[in-house]
C-alpha cells in the first residue's frame, strides 16, 4: 500500500471554493463568496505587455530569482509606495505570494522551532510552518479589541523555541490594519528577541475609507529582520497569473533562490513581464481596483444590514467580511459544518472560521459584483428562515 507523506489539511478556503465551483460546472446556481480574489478583468496595458514579450520570444527560462526589469520594478513600486528602502538584489519574485511565505518557513525554521501567528490567521500559516517542521503558536485576540495583537500579547507566547513573527496586514480575514506605532512596537519586541518578522502585505493596495497603509518594511532600524511578501494578485487582480515578491536581506533573498531553483525554477517569465508592466502603471490600477472593492464592501455590507438587521463591522482592508455566526441570528455556532450544510442545501458558498482560528464566524468575499452580493445575502436570509435555523 503506497503511503503519502503529506499530512497537512487542504486549504479551507480552496477547498469550499473547489467545491463551489463544482457545482457550477454540474449547471446549479451558486453564490460563491469563498473565492479570495477580486473578480475584475486584467488592465488592458497588462495583457498587452504580454503579448508583446511573447510575440518577442521572451518564453525561455527566467532567472531563477526572477527578471532583473521585475525585481528592479518591485523593489522601486515598494519603495515610491510604502516608502522603504530595497534595492533590487534584496527582491525575489516567486509563484505568488504563497510560495515566498513557504520559502521563507523553510529558510527560516528549523525542526523543533516555533512560530508566532496572530488569530484570526489567515489558514495556510499553520501549514507552511509545519511543513518546515517547526510548530505554530497562536496569539490569541478579540473582537473588542479590534483583533489587534499587542506587544504583550507577544511577549507572552514567546519562549526559547520561538524563531519567527508571522505578521499580516492587511489583514485576512479581518480586514485590520496596523497603525505606524502598534507596528514598531511589536518590531521591537522581535528585536528584543532577536527574532525574524515575516510581515504578510498583499492586501496593501485595498484599504478603504482614507486610511493609510504602513509596511513593517519602512522601520530602517528593522531592515535587517524583516521579510515583505508582496502580490500582484489582490490590488492588480491577477491572481492567475501567479506572481508574489520576498523583500528582505540579501543573504537570506539568494537562499530562497537556492530552494526555488531546485523547485518552481521560478515563475513563468510571461507572467513576470505582465507583472513588470503592472507596477509600471500601479498606481492607477491599483486604485481603480481598490475603488472597486470598496463599492462591493459597501454593497455587501448594506445587504446584511437590511437582511439581518444587527452589526456587522465594515473591514478596513481586504477583500472579506469576518461575521460571528450569532451576530447574522444564527443558533448553530460550529462553523464548518453550518457551511458544507449551507452549500449543499442552499448552493452558498462561505468559508468556515475555524480554520482561521476563530470558531462561531464565517468568512465572506466581496470580490464578486454588487448584485451578486446582495442575491447571495437574500438566497442566505431566506435559507436560515426556512430551515429555522435563525435564533
Amino acid at each position: 500500500m503506497l503511503k503519502s507523506y503529506i499530512e497537512i489539511p487542504p486549504s479551507a478556503t480552496l477547498r469550499m471554493n473547489t467545491l463551489a465551483l463544482a457545482k457550477k460546472q454540474r449547471g446549479e446556481r451558486v453564490y460563491n463568496l469563498s473565492a479570495g480574489e477580486p473578480f475584475l478583468p486584467t488592465d488592458s496595458g497588462v495583457i498587452e505587455a504580454a503579448c508583446r514579450a511573447m510575440r518577442a520570444g521572451q518564453t525561455h527560462y527566467p532567472p531563477v530569482l526572477g527578471l532583473p526589469e521585475l525585481r528592479r520594478a518591485a523593489a522601486e513600486w515598494m519603495n515610491s509606495t510604502y516608502a522603504t528602502a530595497y534595492a533590487p538584489d534584496e527582491v525575489i519574485a516567486t509563484c505568488g505570494g504563497k510560495f515566498g511565505l513557504y520559502a521563507l518557513c523553510r529558510a527560516l525554521l528549523g525542526p523543533g522551532d516555533e512560530a508566532l501567528i496572530i488569530a484570526p490567521y489567515w489558514v495556510s500559516y499553520p501549514s507552511l510552518i509545519q511543513l518546515a517542521g517547526a510548530s505554530a503558536v497562536t496569539v490569541a485576540t478579540a473582537p473588542e479589541r479590534g483583533w489587534k495583537a499587542s506587544r504583550q500579547d507577544l511577549e507572552q507566547a514567546i519562549t526559547p523555541r520561538t524563531r519567527v513573527i508571522i505578521f499580516n496586514n492587511a489583514a485576512n480575514p479581518t480586514g485590520v490594519v496596523y497603525h505606524r506605532e502598534e507596528i514598531g512596537a511589536l518590531l521591537e519586541c522581535a528585536a528584543a528577541h532577536d527574532l525574524a518578522v515575516v510581515s504578510d502585505e498583499v492586501y496593501s493596495g485595498l484599504v478603504y475609507d482614507g486610511r493609510i497603509f504602513v509596511s513593517a518594511g519602512s522601520f530602517p532600524e528593522h531592515h535587517g529582520r524583516v521579510f515583505v511578501v508582496q502580490s500582484v494578485s489582490k490590488h492588480f487582480a491577477m491572481t492567475g497569473w501567479r506572481v508574489g515578491f520576498v523583500l528582505g536581506d540579501k543573504g537570506i533573498i539568494e537562499s530562497l533562490g537556492v530552494l526555488q531553483s531546485q523547485s518552481t525554477t521560478g515563475t513563468a517569465s510571461i507572467s513576470q513581464w505582465a507583472a513588470t508592466a503592472a507596477l509600471a502603471m500601479a498606481p492607477a490600477i491599483m486604485s481603480e481596483v481598490s475603488q472597486k472593492m470598496s463599492e462591493r464592501r459597501d454593497a455587501l455590507h448594506s445587504a446584511l444590514q437590511s437582511t439581518f438587521g444587527g452589526f456587522v463591522a465594515k473591514p478596513a482592508s481586504g477583500l472579506y467580511t469576518l461575521a460571528a455566526l450569532a451576530d447574522l441570528g444564527v443558533k448553530d455556532t460550529a462553523s464548518t459544518a453550518f457551511c458544507e450544510r449551507l452549500l449543499e442545501q442552499a448552493n452558498i458558498a462561505l468559508v468556515p472560521g475555524a480554520p482561521f482560528g476563530q470558531e462561531g464566524y464565517v468568512r465572506f468575499s466581496f470580490g464578486e459584483d454588487s448584485a451578486e452580493l446582495c442575491a447571495a445575502v437574500r438566497a442566505l436570509g431566506e435559507y436560515l428562515k426556512k430551515t429555522r435555523l435563525l435564533v
